[in-house]
């Protein structure tokens, strides 16, 4: 028994190696919702934080909006990367809180995206920090994403003129 014991560990830290690098290849919003495909329901919300920032009002969009087709493209560009931690730490309840300082030019936005009937995922980005709900917890998780604060600057600013009040 002895004998196997060495081999058995390599071979459990290379699979384990293995998976962490598939869970925290680029994924889509779609395999952060479980795979949920041709999601009918979308909601945006959008905060300027600072002197003189603005809240868009919360925005729900369908299939049939005229809005529907871009603010979908641009949910469905953005590339996510979970850490391999999420894993686990979704099945972790977390109970604290923290805060961090705002600053003019910092951004919050807020969208879910999904199907009516089979639920949905949401996903926030804050000053420079990706989070989504994990589908099996109460829980924000974190997202890795490369130039973070650029791709919420640019998703805002497709997002702007949809959450504008007619």
């Amino acid at each position: 028994m002895k004998k196997h014991w060495k081999p058995a560990l390599i071979l459990a830290a290379a699979l384990l190696l293995a998976w962490g690098l598939w869970y925290s290849r680029p994924v889509d919003v779609y395999t952060l919702a479980s795979g949920m495909r041709e999601p009918d329901t979308m909601d945006f919300t959008l905060w300027e934080l600072g002197e003189g920032g603005r809240r868009y009002p919360l925005k729900d969009f369908s299939p049939e909006d005229p809005e529907w087709n871009a603010a979908l493209k641009a949910v469905e560009a953005l590339r996510f990367r979970r850490p391999p931690w999420n894993a686990i730490l979704q099945f972790v309840s977390k109970r604290a809180v923290t805060g961090r300082t705002t600053h003019d030019g910092a951004l919050h936005i807020m969208f879910s995206i999904g199907q009516q009937r089979a639920g949905s995922v949401q996903i926030q980005f804050f000053i420079d920090e990706w989070v989504y709900s994990s589908p099996h917890a109460n829980r924000n998780l974190t997202l890795w994403v490369t130039s973070p604060r650029e791709s919420g600057n640019a998703l805002a600013e497709t997002l702007r003129p949809l959450l504008e009040e007619e």
